[in-house]
């Protein structure tokens, strides 16, 4: 029931809910806003204060309704005479609805906005505009009328599977799963019913149905003032029938909601782009505005002018992620634009405009922000932006360490030119993204003038090379072991044999598994990874009775793993283009000192039982499977359909593979070559997707989501591989217990 009338009504537009996502851009002009006040007993002896914050200037604004239980019906209207016997100007109607009774506060209000007949509604809370600054009461009655009709709010909350977290809004739009009042939005995003989710969680409820029918952009845009309080995040229940959550004030990027789960980094992120890239880094974009990241796009105008100054949308994501365009740093900074594009806690500046602008920038900034601690500052390579997509999935801590892991390239070579200059143009091919990496070939002391001349007349334009030439002739062994010794533990090692070939995108591979596995979240890092492989399995040759083939996605078909296209970890080392981690390869050495010296064991006792590499006396790989099966590590290995690798290997005569007749030799070297995942052509108009995120969720899983497959390729967990381990050791030495510490080999043998 409504009861109207207290002041002349202005008419109301013709105005219906289709129940479908509008993307047509609002105009100004057309404006028209309903405001919904709900009043409580608490409320109700501020009334007349309350409503009178809410009376701003508004073009928009034609309809105020009061919504209370019909027991204070009388005194709201009196509250409401008195206010408007001391107002002259108004020209609004105003309404009083009745709250049924046992109706949560937050379904009454959605009820009520239902009635609406204007094009916006905002749903304010119990306290009007109290507390809030002019920005975000501008904003909040449609005088800065957004850009896209989706709901704006200076309150919301990001949710996802670990956990909730309220954001603090700021000038750049935020992703947000639900808002809370006060909050503004089209009434044709309003649910035509409201089922029993309502009553319980009524703006995560919300939340979700506007989402769907935005295809999941969000549930809601935040901003507002950065000093804005997070008393409302104190009260707030972000969880269907959890109790009362508190909430922690961190470093002024979010209020964290605690109770339900690990608090969201939420990060800042600037992104300096020609205006003719913007789309090339649109997905990451968006996808870090999603994960609750507040994230701006500066586009500088092209010398094609593909860019214009001002403001523009980004396609799929524009409530989100505000893109500026400018034509210069100078310009923008003598109109005051860039001052205002700059939050007081830059942490991530990505860029791909030439040197001197960015230099420009980052002096302006210190003069701008001089007590905020300097931004990571990664540098991209224009031609590179456009295989940026798997950047995506790196989440805060990954990009906060992105200068941190330092990747060595060793080669290792002897009398085989065709195969090393296809080697290094693979290696010349590959995309860095703007990282420095160190090369190293080793050539053995056999090598050819061809192969000597090679080396010599390389150009590696990624950061230093280191030639070494052995005077004497060590072998495969000595090669691979003695190629690469690592500085610290942010040192990491790629080991490459000469017949193997790159992808160009395995350092995308090898940089986005690193940021997740040793630069993530606590939850996802572990000192049981020994490494990440290039090369997907196609055969698994440690089982006594000979070579198997191996899918790993048939396996996981039969053990009834869901994600079918889940990397996975395994016990066995690859040699066909792997990356090694510092503290497994530096035991290793000492590991494998001890066991040549025959100081805990006799050469001939074979640690591992009953697999083929025990007969590999000449093989790294026989002693460092000892040492992965002693500790119960494991190794990452990629899963892409087709066996789509990040290195193959060509299985040409060497040390391991022995001249044989060309028949023979073409069908051997069909079971291990795999085809390398390509470069997809770049795209001038759109995304470019490199296939890197064709995996669960489009991202890495977190540790305790990979699947682990032991020596024989047998699926099982981390406890039962640490358990072989420490009984295989307490047989072979004698020592009970477990070892207490990490990547001490004199403990593990029982030496000390």
């Amino acid at each position: 029931m409504v009861d109207e009338g207290f002041l002349g009504r202005m008419p109301r537009a013709d105005t219906k809910r289709t129940g479908e996502f509008n993307h047509s851009i609002t105009s100004q002009n057309s404006l028209s806003l309903t405001i919904i006040l709900p009043v409580t007993p608490a409320s109700m002896a501020s009334l007349e204060s309350n409503l009178h914050s809410l009376l701003r200037p508004s073009r928009a604004l034609v309809e105020v309704v009061l919504m209370g239980p019909r027991q204070y019906h009388p005194q709201i209207r009196k509250a409401l005479r008195t206010m408007l016997s001391r107002t002259d100007d108004l020209d609004l109607e105003f309404s009083v609805a009745q709250w049924a009774e046992g109706t949560e506060e937050g379904a009454a209000v959605i009820t009520a906005a239902q009635r609406a007949m204007t094009d916006w509604v905002l749903l304010a809370d119990a306290d009007g505009f109290k507390g809030l600054d002019a920005t975000t009461r501008d904003f909040l009655l449609l005088n800065s009328p957004p850009r896209m009709p989706v709901p704006i709010g200076s309150r919301g909350v990001i949710s996802n599977m670990n956990g909730s977290a309220c954001l603090t809004p700021s000038s750049l739009p935020q992703q947000a799963s639900y808002l809370v009042p006060p909050l503004v939005l089209p009434t044709s995003l309003l649910p035509d019913t409201l089922d029993t989710t309502y009553a319980r969680e009524p703006w995560i409820a919300l939340g979700k149905h506007i989402s769907r029918l935005t295809s999941g952009l969000s549930g809601g845009t935040v901003l507002g003032s950065p000093d804005s309080s997070p008393a409302w995040c104190l009260q707030h229940r972000h969880e269907q029938d959890s109790p009362p959550v508190t909430a922690a004030i961190t470093d002024g990027s979010q209020y964290v909601i605690q109770g339900g789960g690990s608090a969201i980094d939420s990060g800042s992120f600037l992104l300096v782009v020609n205006g003719s890239d913007v789309p090339h880094i649109a997905f990451m974009a968006c996808n870090n505005a999603r994960q609750g990241h507040r994230v701006s796009v500066v586009a500088l105008l092209d010398g094609d002018g593909a860019a214009q100054n001002g403001p523009v949308l980004m396609e799929g994501c524009s409530s989100l992620v505000a893109v500026h365009r400018m034509s210069s740093w100078t310009q923008a900074r003598a109109d005051g634009e860039l001052r205002q594009l700059l939050p007081q806690d830059l942490d991530v500046l990505i860029s791909a405009v030439d040197e001197d602008a960015m230099s420009s920038f980052l002096e302006f900034y210190s003069q701008v922000r001089p007590a905020a601690v300097a931004p990571v500052d990664i540098r991209i390579p224009r031609e590179d932006l456009p295989y940026c997509d798997w950047m995506a999935a790196v989440e805060l801590s990954g990009w906060k360490n992105w200068h941190t892991p330092r990747i060595e390239l060793s080669v290792i070579t002897d009398t085989r030119p065709h195969s090393l200059r296809r080697l290094l143009s693979s290696l010349t091919s590959a995309r860095y993204f703007g990282d420095a990496l160190n090369l190293r070939i080793n050539v053995e002391r056999t090598a050819d003038e061809e192969t000597l001349q090679l080396v010599g007349e390389y150009e590696w334009t990624h950061g230093e090379t280191f030639l070494h030439h052995r005077v004497v002739h060590g072998g495969l062994m000595t090669a691979v072991v003695e190629s690469w010794y690592p500085k610290d533990n942010d040192s990491y090692g790629l080991i490459l044999e000469d017949d193997v070939e790159l992808s160009p995108l395995f350092y995308a591979w090898i940089k986005m598994s690193l940021l997740r596995y040793r630069y993530g979240r606590p939850e996802d890092r572990t000192s049981n990874l020994f490494g990440i492989s290039l090369y997907q399995q196609k055969n698994l040759e440690l089982r006594p009775e000979g070579r198997h083939l191996f899918d790993a996605r048939a396996t996981f078909t039969s053990a009834g793993i869901r994600h079918l296209n889940t990397p996975y970890l395994s016990q066995i080392p690859c040699s066909w283009g792997a990356l090694y981690f510092p503290e497994q390869w530096r035991e290793f050495h000492t590991y494998l000192v001890t066991r040549l010296d025959s100081a805990a064991l006799p050469l001939s006792e074979p640690v591992v039982p009953e697999v083929r590499s025990n007969r590999w006396t000449r093989s790294w790989k026989k002693y460092f499977i000892e040492l992965v099966y002693l500790r119960g590590y494991v190794m990452l290995y990629p899963n892409y359909a087709e066996f789509a690798s990040l290195s193959t290997n060509h299985l040409e005569a060497g040390s391991h593979v022995k001249d044989m007749p060309a028949e023979a030799h073409a069908r051997k070297k069909k079971l291990f070559t795999v085809p390398l995942m390509s470069l997809p052509p770049a795209s001038s108009t759109g995304e470019t997707r490199t296939g890197l995120l064709e995996l669960p969720d489009a991202r890495l899983p977190g540790w305790d989501d990979l699947p682990v497959l032991d020596l024989l390729g047998t699926i099982v967990d981390e406890e039962t591989l640490a358990r072989r381990g420490r009984e295989r050791r307490t047989k072979l030495t004698g020592c009970d217990g477990v070892p207490t510490h990490a990547n001490d080999v004199p403990e593990l043998l029982c030496t000390n």
